[in-house]
This record gives C-alpha cells, sequence and structure tokens, in this order.
C-alpha cells in the first residue's frame, strides 16, 4: 500500500508509476492501508505503507499494534514529522508519533535525517524481514520516521556504513572539562550542527549524535561519547518532551548505569500552530540552534 492520495507529496510516485502492480492507493483510510498490509504480510508479501506521521500513528496506530499481535508485521514509511508540515497547521503536525509507537511489542522506530541514511536502512529492514521469514520467524515491524523540508542527501561521508539499530557520531570535537554531548533526532540534526559550531566559538566542545534507533537506544555509543563530555547531555527532538526520544535515551541510560545530567528541548504540552517553515516553529518553541546553545551552556 502506499500513502493515501500522497504520492507526489511523500516522495513514491516515481515508484508507483514505475512498478504499478506493486502498489494500491487505499484512499483516505490509514486504518485500512495497515490492515490490508497485515493481510498481505501473512500470506508471505513484504508489504510496505506510507503516507503522512500524523495519520500513520492516529488513525492506524491500531493496526500497528494489530500487526505486531497478530504476527503480520509491516515496514511504515511516515513522512512530514513533527513540524516539517509546517504551512497545514496542528492538524497535520504529528508531536507525539514517538510516544504512540515506542511500546509497541515487536516494534522498532527509527528517525531518518538524510536520503543516504533513509536508502541504507529501510533496504536493510527489507533484506532483514526477508531472512527472518526464510528462516521460519516472524520478523519485527519497522517504522521510519521522516521530515520535509530539511532532508539533505547526507550529513556523513559517501561510503558510511549505516547499521539499524547503531547510532552514528556526526561531529566530534572534544574539548577536555568544556564537551557536551548533543543528540539531535531526525530533522533536528542540522540545527544540532549549526549549535556546535556556534558553541566551539565559545570554547565549548561537542559530539554531535544522530541516535536513529529511538525506542532501542544504542547505549554503548552514547555511554561514550557521555565519558568524553562528563555526562553532559542535550537531546532535541521534533517531538513533545513527553514520551519522546529523550525520555526514553535518558532512561535506557540510567538503567545501564550511567550518569547523566540532561537538558531536553521539545515542545512542552502544546499543539503545533501553521507557519511559513518548520524553523519559524523550532524557534517559537525553542529548539533551534539558539536554544540548543543556550542548554549547553547551561550544562557548562
Amino acid at each position: 500500500p502506499t500513502s493515501p492520495y500522497l504520492p507526489g507529496s511523500t516522495g513514491v510516485a516515481d515508484f508507483q508509476k514505475k512498478f504499478p502492480q506493486a502498489t494500491i492507493d487505499v484512499g483516505v483510510a490509514e486504518a485500512n492501508m495497515v490492515s490490508a498490509a497485515i493481510g498481505l504480510s501473512k500470506e508471505g508479501f513484504i508489504p510496505v505503507v506510507d503516507t503522512f506521521s500524523q495519520f500513520a500513528v492516529t488513525k492506524g496506530n491500531l493496526p500497528l499494534i494489530m500487526a505486531a499481535l497478530s504476527q503480520g508485521p509491516v515496514i511504515g514509511i511516515f513522512s512530514h514529522v513533527g513540524f516539517q508540515d509546517a504551512a497545514d497547521g496542528a492538524s497535520h503536525q504529528a508531536l507525539s508519533y514517538f510516544a504512540a509507537t515506542q511500546s509497541i511489542p515487536y516494534t522498532d522506530t527509527y528517525a531518518l535525517t538524510s536520503s543516504d541514511e533513509a536508502e541504507a536502512l529501510v533496504g536493510e529492514a527489507i533484506e532483514k524481514f526477508a531472512q527472518e521469514r526464510k528462516a521460519g520467524r516472524v520478523p519485527r515491524s519497522s517504522l521510519f520516521f521522516l521530515g520535509r523540508e530539511n532532508f539533505p542527501r547526507r550529513y556523513l561521508p559517501e561510503n558510511y556504513n549505516y547499521e539499524l539499530g547503531k547510532a552514528q557520531t556526526i561531529k566530534e570535537d572534544v574539548k577536555p572539562g568544556k564537551t557536551v554531548t548533543l543528540i539531535a533526532a531526525g530533522a533536528l540534526l542540522g540545527e544540532a550542527l549549526k549549535a556546535a559550531e556556534q558553541l566551539g566559538q565559545k570554547g565549548i566542545g561537542t559530539i554531535v549524535i544522530n541516535p536513529s534507533a529511538t525506542n532501542r537506544p544504542d547505549v554503548a555509543t552514547l555511554a561514550k561519547a557521555l565519558d568524553q563530555s562528563q555526562g553532559r547531555m542535550v537531546t532535541v527532538e521534533d517531538h513533545q518532551v513527553l514520551g519522546g526520544m529523550g525520555a526514553v535515551i535518558v532512561h535506557a541510560l540510567v538503567q545501564a548505569g550511567v550518569s547523566v545530567k540532561v537538558r531536553s528541548l521539545g515542545v512542552r504540552d502544546e499543539f503545533g500552530q501553521s507557519a511559513y517553515s518548520a524553523l519559524e516553529l523550532y524557534r517559537k518553541h525553542e529548539m533551534d540552534s539558539g536554544a540548543i546553545v543556550h542548554a549547553a551552556v547551561s550544562l557548562i
């Protein structure tokens, strides 16, 4: 199944034209889209569902749970996260997509930052799905969330080896005694890198990490960075702070015995608003590079 009347907006139009026999447009019926995918999965197909994040995790939430419960896993590619759908306003802005999906059993959630990462990890998820099936096991569902306005080709070298479940260290500028780890998911990675440049001008070192896997954090990579930054950490996400990526990461680290001093940036108990660009809303909600700099400085 593809997106409901949205192949152009979500970027699957070219695939739909090239492989019409492999696509189904279900109309404005996201719950039915996921339910149909479960049936196809039970019949041995590898179903990929695609729509805006807001409608995937609201109308599609119960079917996503049933995909895990009924052993009919799916791969979801859900775009326009958070304020990345700035113009359409609150009704279209998914600000609780992690909270809605991170605790579903047998389901992995990812925040994609670039098209290189998307191509690598989605491809790996499809291959892993096929391998599990061949081995007689039920695959896990994989849900990939991505932005719209801030989605560059790459942040890392062209030959970088992406791995499902592995965090990526994007920038490392350690200044002994004065370093902060910046953990930024999805579309906000670019703002974290801008903040890292500004902090460097202030004599403050940074380690910038893309967590990638959000509901099963790569604790080993994160703990290594925190050891170099004396436990200082800023998390920033295009999502509610409550129940978001930062909350899961902090909990996983503390459970593993890692000491942290953290500032978490995100939306705080509000709905979205219409704007010309996501950056305007990041500034309003204090999630942009300036806010990241302020949070990092407060930890030094």
